[in-house]
């Protein structure tokens, strides 16, 4: 049990912080964020700031945890909810609740996929070179590679059951099928959701596109072949 978990005072003066520094970065962004600012907009001192979050590397990643805890949430709602319906089901509506989550979380969706982008240039955090001290030594950077896989592992799950049950045809491999659908679903965040899009550059209603690639991956997955 952390500090912060066993304190609940500590505990909501973190949470406090935390909350300050999405609307700081919301604003500004990383980059142009300074810690002062966090500290003016959550009412604390400057050093009060520090004694929680030594790095303001370490209060980015603490954004990021959140937000993969929120979207964990999410998950694990949709799967609920579609726990009797087939397979096929489900893994849709895990897709369209990714989207809308990114829809909502617009902060979220971006920090994650800094985090992406992270992952993929330092091969999983395994090339140390390439991390700055500050993230090497982040507690909650160490948090987050903790449950990034979680989203992953639901919808192959999810994608294994609509198999099981016969609702998927697809015999790929479920890792492959999950590719497919994260690489579209990636795409359309990365295009519009993060960027605040209501149209593409072609004039396609974002609402069009969004259902046109849910009728793709149903195809997808539908396919026999």
């Amino acid at each position: 049990m952390t500090n912060a978990q066993s304190n609940p005072r500590r505990s909501q003066k973190e949470n406090k912080i935390i909350d300050s520094a999405e609307e700081v970065f919301a604003s500004v962004g990383f980059a142009k964020a300074k810690m002062e600012d966090v500290a003016g907009k959550a009412g604390v001192s400057k050093g009060t700031v520090y004694f929680y979050f030594d790095t303001k590397e370490n209060l980015y990643m603490a954004v990021t945890y959140r937000a993969l805890q929120v979207l964990n949430d999410y998950l694990y709602r949709t799967i609920n909810d579609n726990r009797e319906k087939p397979g096929i089901e489900s893994v849709l509506s895990i897709v369209e609740t990714y989207i809308n989550f990114c829809e909502k979380h617009r902060l979220y969706s971006e920090v994650m996929l800094d985090y992406m982008s992270l992952n993929r240039s330092t091969r999983d955090g395994r090339d140390k070179s390439k991390l700055t001290t500050a993230l090497i030594e982040s507690l909650y950077y160490r948090r987050v590679q903790d449950i990034q896989n979680l989203p992953i592992n639901l919808i192959i799950d999810e994608i294994k059951r609509g198999r099981k049950d016969g609702s998927i045809k697809n015999s790929k491999r479920p890792e492959l099928l999950y590719l497919i659908a994260w690489a579209c679903t990636i795409g359309f965040v990365k295009l519009n959701v993060a960027g605040g899009q209501r149209q593409t550059l072609l004039n396609v209603e974002i609402n069009h596109w969004k259902e046109y690639q849910m009728e793709i991956l149903r195809r997808i997955l539908l396919d026999e072949n």
